[in-house]
């Protein structure tokens, strides 16, 4: 028998979505603050991506035009999903004149809901789950934080994923296929927004396999969701190979300090209350924590006292997680940062661990609501009190998004903001020696020309990745291309069918290919790798094989007796 899910009345899902539009109000008024950490990257990198595949290039990897028109490596490691949603938008923008970048950013806020509605009302009451859902709406750092202060929007799409991984998880545990293909699609998802996110989220699937499974049967579990997440890996492999490919030439350490993460922990003392008349990024993301672990206090305390035997466990598991997130954005678990240098590269910033705290919390919110018996007077008093005070925070923090957009201001650009068009991942592959000043000073003149010798040269092809030009000189001589030089660039004589020298013009940072004596016809490319074709197919065949397995389900309930139709399910369906 087919996994049934819990049916979801119109009236929650438009409660949700209402929800989330007033709280995605600022959004869709004003579109992101000017001001927003990574605003200038989403819009600049999103617009250049959008204009090539409108142009014909489904999956552009190097942005021919950022950068002043020199050129970036971004999307061969950044994920492309936030990004396609934007593209997609643009059509029915035009035809209904609204801003397409905003609605891509408001979508995850909304589809987050969405999300946590399906998936909390798997484990309660149709009433706790959409009041639950919209409190994960207006969580500090999911809302102000992640949507507005810093314009995160591969993250906040990881708050869509996130829940909808866990809707699907408890069929998968039991081996029901329709379960176990949508975890595998969720995950994939994950992985093309938001890296980071995965390398927190990836162990509480499997834990919750262990934890829920009854005994004898723990490790098939475990190994049912840990394959559907590798099968949710290959379907991402189209990016995550390629990503991993080139992590050699945009590695994270050239942008990351090995001690960046020593001075982003949360903190719980007397750093709480320093005045200072600047924002104090960590010092706000403190004191939201501080009004979390308050939340999940009252409520973890209220889910032990009441709350049922199956609902005990889920709530040590909650807290179990809320505890960990907790743990790692502290200064007590600044040896496990100190000793192992690749979760400093892999997670960037002690705080990140707020979206698991957020997860968590929502759980206890929803165990809370639905077990507290507020038949009892003092116990209803005392926690309308404690839920009241925490509310106001959130509520205050929502005011103060309104706050940040009346004082919103572009920040200053300064000499290493001469090309760099805020493509944050710049810094990491750049050719070092380069000067941006003269960078730019090249980007105003021809594309292509002689920069040792003399002679002529004239553009015959301008793509990404693939750019020809003819030259000719008596002497021969190094050409210079207004695109930046990245190691995979290739060049070749075309008439000769043979490779050229091929180097960096410095201080430009920009390619310098060697031309013979003659007239040269010069392609310059960055070919598709074996890497990328690999992963393109191990993507198709996994997207295939779960194209397979859901049509073998159909097709036997359809026309095989029923006894066949259970024997090509799974153990447990």
């Amino acid at each position: 028998m087919a996994h049934q899910f819990p049916q979801i009345r119109l009236g929650s899902t438009l409660f949700v979505l209402a929800v989330s539009f007033v709280l995605g109000l600022p959004m869709l008024v004003h579109g992101p603050l000017i001001d927003g950490h990574d605003t200038d990257e989403h819009l600049n990198q999103t617009k250049h991506f959008s204009e090539q595949v409108w142009e014909g290039d489904l999956y552009p990897r190097w942005l021919r035009d950022m950068n002043t028109g020199l050129g970036s490596p971004t999307y061969f490691v950044y994920p492309p999903l936030p990004a396609y949603v934007c593209v997609l938008l643009e059509p029915m923008a035009k035809v209904l004149h609204f801003n397409a970048f905003n609605i891509a950013a408001w979508l995850p806020l909304m589809c987050s809901g969405i999300a946590a509605l399906l998936w909390l009302r798997t484990l309660f009451s149709e009433i706790v789950a959409a009041v639950s859902a919209a409190l994960y709406l207006a969580m500090p750092y999911h809302l102000a934080i992640d949507l507005y202060r810093r314009c995160a929007i591969p993250e906040c799409w990881a708050f869509v994923w996130m829940p909808l991984i866990l809707y699907f998880i408890g069929g998968a545990i039991v081996g029901h296929r329709r379960d176990s293909i949508g975890l595998a699609i969720a995950f994939a998802l994950m992985i093309f927004s938001h890296l980071i996110s995965v390398a927190m989220f990836f162990p509480i699937p499997i834990g919750i396999a262990l934890v829920q499974s009854p005994i004898g049967q723990k490790v098939r579990s475990g190994v049912r969701i840990i394959l559907a997440m590798a099968l949710g890996t290959g379907i991402s492999c189209i990016y995550l190979l390629p990503a991993l490919a080139n992590e050699r030439y945009i590695p994270a350490s050239r942008i990351i300090d090995v001690h960046t993460w020593s001075y982003n922990f949360v903190g719980f003392g007397p750093s709480l209350f320093v005045y200072s008349s600047r924002e104090n990024f960590v010092q706000t993301l403190s004191w939201m924590v501080v009004g979390m672990l308050a939340l999940v206090l009252i409520c973890s305390i209220a889910g032990l006292k009441w709350a049922g035997r199956k609902s005990k466990t889920v709530v040590i598991f909650s807290i179990a997680i809320c505890g960990v997130s907790t743990f790692m954005m502290s200064r007590l678990s600044s040896l496990l940062w100190r000793q192992i240098p690749g979760l400093s590269q892999a997670i960037e910033f002690p705080w990140r661990f707020n979206g698991l705290l957020c997860l968590g919390a929502v759980i206890l919110i929803a165990v809370c609501l639905s077990s507290t018996p507020l038949d009892w007077r003092p116990l209803r008093t005392i926690f309308s009190v404690a839920l009241f005070v925490v509310a106001a925070t959130w509520v205050l923090a929502y005011g103060n998004v309104w706050r940040w957009y009346k004082y919103d201001t572009p920040r200053s650009r300064d000499e290493n903001h001469l090309v760099n068009e805020s493509d944050g991942w710049l810094p990491a592959w750049i050719p070092a020696g380069t000067s941006q000043r003269s960078s730019l000073i090249a980007s105003f003149g021809p594309k292509v020309r002689f920069r040792e010798g003399r002679g002529d040269a004239r553009v015959l092809l301008w793509k990404a990745r693939n750019i020809e030009f003819e030259t000719y000189s008596a002497t021969g001589g190094w050409v210079m291309i207004n695109q930046f030089y990245y190691p995979a660039w290739k060049a070749e004589l075309v008439d000769q069918a043979k490779p050229t020298l091929i180097r960096t013009a410095l201080p430009e940072g920009l390619l310098e290919v060697e031309a013979p004596p003659g007239t040269q016809r010069i392609r310059v490319e960055i070919p598709v790798s074996f890497i990328e074709h690999l992963g393109r197919w191990i993507s198709a065949s996994c997207v295939f094989l779960c194209m397979i397995l859901s049509l073998d389900r159909i097709l036997a309930q359809r026309f095989c007796s029923p006894a066949r139709a259970r024997r090509v399910a799974w153990p447990g369906c």
